[in-house]
């Protein structure tokens, strides 16, 4: 034990020597960072001829599974270096993070310092300068640092490594004696259970050769037991001479089934029985002594080499590591010192601390001077007022900031704001309808689509001159263009007939006129041809009166719908619009009932007539407008 733990401390010398040289670059660095401050190394020898090595104080070898026990603590300081690489690997990964950026930082700092305009003359960025160049040395030693507990790290992995295949290769010894050791004393139990069946074979014969005679009996086991076990223990022959205890029946049974037996093939065959057992017994003690000289050779000098071994690895692998937290330890320390160095040097070296350089900023000579340097290249003050300047906002933004509303906004304000005769929807409305949709079955009697119907106003209530309905997706459903069109005019503030001019005209249809209890289909289908007499030039004298008496925009914007109605019904027999069909349904439209909700139906009655009245005679009434 003393000659492995002697070995062990040589070889634990020669790897302190050897990370010694693996890492003499941050050592030196850190060594003159310390001003004499002893190395690690010096300080570990100091220590170890401090404290001699005491002896081990329990004997191993007289412990059941004492090998084991080595084993898993050699496996525990194993595990304890593995730990301690990764600290290292974490701790170098920290140290070069940390370094990386603060070595990044200081580049920028020292590049924003060289832009345009800056004053390298002034105390303060001459002060600042040298702040941050102290950081950029901090981190090209963090660098090192890191560098240097990396191949810590490295080197202690590759040793963990090593030492892991020794302790692999100490137990594989340790079980390849224990398995001889079990093979041995399988065969050797093997070879006494033969002999044990020779010697009873043997014992059996001689019994029935005797006869069953109880002195013979015993005396015969006593002489097969003398002969077969000769230099044998007691106790073998004590249990030969007990299996005759109950041997009674045995011989009973025994020489009822050789019951033809001779008694001179009895001797033949109790001779051959003694010659077996006596083979059997040389062949179990042969093996007896080869497995008691294989044990006391494991256990009195294998196993103490093999435990002496382990001891000096448990003692090698823990020396390493406490060798290898204390150049950590030191390797940090050295690493701070530099830094602090870095940050204050020691006195004598002629250089300014942190402290001492910002202390040499004079911010009042920094301002004094810039302000001489820049008052030479500055210009006057412009007192002059700030003119006005309209920001210019989009077409769209324009729009949506001042719309040209059309509906609900009287007729007369919207054209002489827009400055057209005619509304711009009524003029476009109706040449998409002429142009894609006479032919359109039920044309303003069909309803659109409520949301497209929507779409299309807000974009006529947003200025409809925009409005393109010939090149547009409205012109797929001509509904949704004829269904806007209604809105604009039911929606008109007055109506697109006044209230006077609509009063004088509806007098010409009277209420008496209509036949009870019809509705507005069938009275407007029910009418009759109008009278060639002098009732009918009246009424159209009457209405054209009327018309000629209304506003100017009204009068055109009229005049303009119903020859736009003349040509729709002019294609009754493709849209089934016919004038009374129209009647009906531009009767209200134009012409909207009064605020009496009683004669309400009797005024939209009463407006289809009229509607239709000016549809049939268009041309005689509005061409003698």
């Amino acid at each position: 034990m003393a000659a492995s733990a002697g070995h062990s401390n040589a070889n634990l010398e020669a790897i302190v020597y050897r990370t010694n040289t693996g890492t003499t670059s941050m050592v030196s660095v850190v060594t003159a960072a310390s001003n004499g401050r002893p190395s690690y190394e010096e300080t570990l020898s100091q220590q170890q001829q401090q404290q001699p090595r005491q002896p081990t104080q329990v004997d191993l070898t007289e412990i059941d599974g004492g090998l084991a026990m080595l084993l898993d603590r050699s496996r525990q300081s194993l595990i304890s270096c593995k730990e301690t690489v990764l600290f290292l690997k974490n701790r170098a990964k920290v140290e070069e993070d940390y370094g990386r950026s603060l070595q990044k930082l200081a580049l920028n700092t020292l590049k924003t310092m060289d832009r345009p305009g800056s004053n390298h003359q002034s105390t303060q960025q001459a002060s600042w300068q040298r702040l941050v160049e102290a950081h950029e040395t901090m981190a090209s030693n963090r660098m090192k640092f890191s560098i240097t507990l990396s191949e810590m790290s490295d080197f202690l992995s590759s040793y963990v490594k090593t030492k892991e295949a020794v302790r692999r290769k100490l137990k594989d010894t340790e079980q390849r004696y224990q398995r001889a050791i079990e093979e041995s004393e399988l065969l050797l139990e093997k070879a006494r259970t033969k002999y044990e069946v020779q010697c009873s074979e043997w014992e059996r014969l001689l019994l029935k050769t005797s006869g069953s005679k109880p002195d013979g009996g015993h005396a015969a086991a006593a002489a097969a037991g003398g002969a077969a076990g000769g230099g044998s223990s007691q106790s073998t022959a004590q249990s030969a001479i007990s299996k005759t205890r109950n041997v009674g029946n045995a011989v009973s049974g025994i020489f009822g089934k050789h019951k033809g037996t001779t008694q001179e093939s009895l001797e033949r065959l109790g001779q051959e029985a003694g010659v077996k057992a006596k083979v059997a017994n040389e062949a179990y003690k042969r093996l007896l002594q080869q497995t008691n000289a294989m044990r006391r050779d494991f256990y009195d000098v294998q196993l103490p080499k093999i435990l002496a071994s382990v001891m000096g690895l448990i003692e090698e692998v823990d020396q390493f590591l406490k060798f290898s937290l204390g150049k950590y330890a030191y390797t940090y320390e050295s690493a701070i010192l530099a830094d602090a160095i870095t940050l204050k040097p020691m006195d004598g070296a002629g250089l300014p601390g942190m402290v001492e350089m910002v202390g040499g900023i004079d911010s009042k000579a920094d301002l004094d001077a810039y302000l001489m340097a820049t008052a030479k290249h500055g210009g006057r003050i412009d007192r002059a007022s700030i003119p006005y300047k309209e920001y210019e906002m989009s077409t769209v933004a324009r729009l949506y900031a001042c719309p040209k509303r059309i509906f609900g906004v009287p007729l007369a304000s919207q054209l002489e704001r827009d400055n057209q005769q005619i509304p711009l929807i009524l003029v476009k409305c109706t040449g998409a309808i002429e142009a894609f949709g006479l032919q359109n079955e039920g044309i303003y009697r069909q309803s659109g689509q409520s949301s497209q119907v929507n779409k299309l106003r807000n974009e006529f209530d947003l200025d409809a001159e925009i409005v393109d309905l010939q090149g547009s997706s409205h012109i797929s459903d001509i509904n949704n263009v004829a269904s806007v069109l209604k809105m604009y005019l039911r929606e008109l503030p007055c109506g697109l007939v006044p209230a006077t001019q609509r009063s004088a005209m509806m007098a010409y249809f009277p209420a008496e006129d209509l036949d009870a209890g019809m509705t507005d289909a069938e009275a407007a289908a029910a009418m009759p041809q109008y009278d060639q007499g002098v009732g009918l030039d009246q009424k159209i004298t009457g209405l054209v009166g009327a018309i000629k008496s209304m506003p100017a925009p009204n009068q055109a914007t009229l005049a303009y719908l119903f020859a736009h109605l003349d040509k729709v019904q002019a294609f009754q027999e493709f849209n089934m619009m016919n004038s009374e069909n129209l009647s009906i349904v531009f009767g209200p439209t134009i012409l909207p009932a009064g605020s009496d909700p009683t004669s309400a139906a009797v005024d939209i009655r009463r407006s289809a007539k009229l509607v239709k009245f000016l549809l049939d005679f268009r041309k005689a009434i509005f061409d003698a407008v």
